[in-house]
């Protein structure tokens, strides 16, 4: 569990750099196509090395890919990388939402009160 808590990290730190966030948003607008690293230069006037480190940065946590197309490389996302980076912060969600008396439910056998609500408390 903490080497998937320290991947899903390390793809919200790549995503926290100001430029990597545009360069996802720019290629999310030319999903599933993509872009090649020239027009994603000229569009966000980023020069080829820096460009080249942080499209690098996003590769390695997974949230584009490149392809090699005779002499131009292709940048794409990976929606399913996103998805799961939502997935994971919604995982939780509503999990603590009821009330639940303290003493109530630390007796031996006792059922938290959400569990009538769903099959698969214990």
């Amino acid at each position: 569990m903490q080497s998937a808590i320290a991947n899903i990290a390390a793809a919200f730190a790549a995503l926290g750099q100001p430029s990597r966030l545009t360069i996802v948003r720019l290629l999310l607008s030319a999903y599933p196509q993509g872009l090649p690293a020239g027009e994603i230069q000229k569009e966000l006037g980023i020069a080829a090395p820096t460009l080249s480190h942080h499209l690098d940065k996003l590769r390695q946590v997974g949230i584009v890919t490149a392809t090699k197309d005779r002499q131009w490389i292709w940048y794409r996302v990976q929606s399913e990388a996103l998805k799961a980076l939502i997935d994971f912060l919604f995982e939780e969600c509503c999990t603590r939402n009821h009330v639940v008396d303290f003493e109530e439910s630390t007796s031996p056998g006792s059922r938290l009160p959400c569990c009538d609500e769903s099959p698969n408390c214990p």
